[in-house]
């Protein structure tokens, strides 16, 4: 298959830069084209590498999507999961249960700024692709495990409005979901939505 038009392959690239690249084309592929519209050899014209490259590097499209979302999530391509980042263990720990609801919300909206676009991309591409679908569920429940941790320790700091599985399932539902009409499509500021998503927590979950 010849190269896509406009591709800029570059065979000085180092091999261990081929995954950063491959997955940083991707992501934005994803994000404004959508998964089913983005072609292997759209990703490597993008990134500068050869076709067999991408899968070389990372792997099939289904597998560079999970990469990016991965990354997307974490903020950067350590090898830690996003319950052992600092961010996400300052708002677990914090003592005072009204604080630690802010530095959630603050920690959701970062995510969603970063994951939101490729969420919906992979939400669309789940309902007419098997992979798809798969890594969607996986997502899900990831997602559902994170926002159970939160809760437990929320509940383990005070008493709450409603019960601790209330809460997870309230946390899960929510977002990205709301950030993606509100600030998305709503054309509300990051920061308006991010005093909304705490005010909200609080006024949900706290007595």
């Amino acid at each position: 298959m010849g190269a896509v038009k406009g591709s800029t392959y570059r065979s000085n690239i180092r091999r261990g830069d081929a995954p950063r690249l491959v997955v940083a084309a991707a992501r934005q592929l994803f994000s404004t084209k959508g998964y089913a519209a983005t072609s292997i050899d759209e990703i490597a014209a993008e990134a500068g590498v050869a076709r067999p490259t991408v899968f070389t590097a990372v792997g099939p499209k289904h597998v560079i999507l999970k990469r990016v979302i991965d990354h997307a999530l974490a903020g950067d391509d350590a090898p830690f999961a996003v319950a052992d980042r600092p961010w996400f263990r300052e708002a677990l720990e914090e003592p005072e249960p009204a604080r630690s609801l802010q530095l959630h919300a603050r920690n959701l909206c970062w995510i969603a700024q970063r994951v939101g676009p490729l969420l919906r991309a992979l939400e669309a591409a789940a309902a007419v692709d098997p992979q798809a679908a798969a890594l969607w569920a996986e997502h899900q429940g990831q997602r559902r495990e994170g926002m159970a941790i939160f809760a437990a320790a929320l509940a383990a700091k005070t008493q709450l409005r409603v019960d601790e599985a209330t809460v997870t399932d309230t946390l899960w539902a929510l977002q990205p979901a709301t950030y993606l009409r509100l600030v998305e499509d709503g054309g509300w500021s990051v920061d308006r939505y991010q005093r909304w998503l705490s005010d909200l927590f609080q006024r949900l979950f706290l007595q």
